[in-house]
C-alpha cells in the first residue's frame, strides 16, 4: 500500500508515522511504501501559499528542503523510508523480500453455496 504523501515537518514525526503504519497494518495491508511530498510547478506555488498562511514558521525550511527541485532530497526520502519500513516490520507487514513468503490470511471456511437469484446489471 502506498503511504502518500508524507509531508515534511507536518506528518513525518515518528508518532505520526507509527500511527499511520499501525492503521495500514490494521486495515490488512501486506506491505507499505512511503512517498514523500513532491512539489511540481503549480502545486508548489499553491502549497507554499497555504504553508505561509497556516504554518509560516516552516516556509524557510521548505525553501531549503526543496531548493533543488520538486522532490525532497534523497537523504530525507531514505530516512522516511527506513523509518516506515522499521515500523512496518514491527507491525508484521512488508516490504517483501526475496526468499520470504508473504503471509496471506486463511480463506473463510467453505460452506454450501447461497441460494440467490441472478442479478441483471445495467449500464443506465
Amino acid at each position: 500500500m502506498l503511504m502518500a504523501p508524507v509531508i515534511p515537518f507536518l506528518s513525518d514525526h515518528p508518532d505520526r508515522l507509527r500511527a499511520t503504519v499501525r492503521a495500514i497494518a490494521a486495515a490488512g495491508a501486506t506491505s507499505v511504501t512511503p512517498l514523500t511530498l513532491h512539489l511540481r510547478p503549480g502545486a508548489r506555488e499553491w502549497f507554499m501559499a497555504w504553508l505561509a498562511r497556516h504554518h509560516p514558521y516552516l516556509v524557510r525550511r521548505y525553501e531549503r528542503l526543496y531548493a533543488e527541485g520538486a522532490y525532497a532530497p534523497k537523504w530525507y526520502q531514505r530516512r522516511i523510508t527506513r523509518q516506515v519500513h522499521e515500523l512496518a516490520q514491527e507491525y508484521g507487514i512488508g516490504p517483501t523480500r526475496p526468499g520470504l513468503a508473504r503471509r496471506i490470511p486463511p480463506a473463510p471456511p467453505a460452506g454450501p453455496p447461497a441460494a440467490t437469484e441472478p442479478t441483471q446489471l445495467t449500464l443506465l
